[in-house]
């Protein structure tokens, strides 16, 4: 999917994001060890800066850090055993 909000280029920011099962890719996912990795400009996807927290009933937030941020276009991919992936991609608008 795309980016849910705006994002400013290097500036930290809390997205949110919604987890479901893997087989019938509906019912919501809780108790999730979920991974969180970003691609920036196209680069290969690397780890983000900090971890995700469960809010409750499928949805997760994770507050990116500045450098998860720091490109013009970005791509942000979570994972979890027993969960379908979830991928957003964007563009960032600039900070100033």
């Amino acid at each position: 999917g795309t980016l849910p909000i705006p994002l400013k280029k290097k500036t930290a920011k809390t997205i949110m994001f919604y987890m479901v099962d893997e087989t019938d890719g509906y019912t919501p996912e809780t108790g999730l060890s979920v991974t969180a990795e970003r691609s920036l400009d196209g680069a290969a996807f690397a780890a983000c800066a900090n971890a995700v927290a469960e809010v409750s009933d499928g949805w997760y937030k994770i507050a990116l850090a500045a450098a998860d941020t720091n490109a013009d276009t970005v791509a942000y991919r979570f994972t979890a055993t027993g969960a379908r992936t979830a991928n957003f991609a964007g563009f960032t608008v600039s900070a100033a």
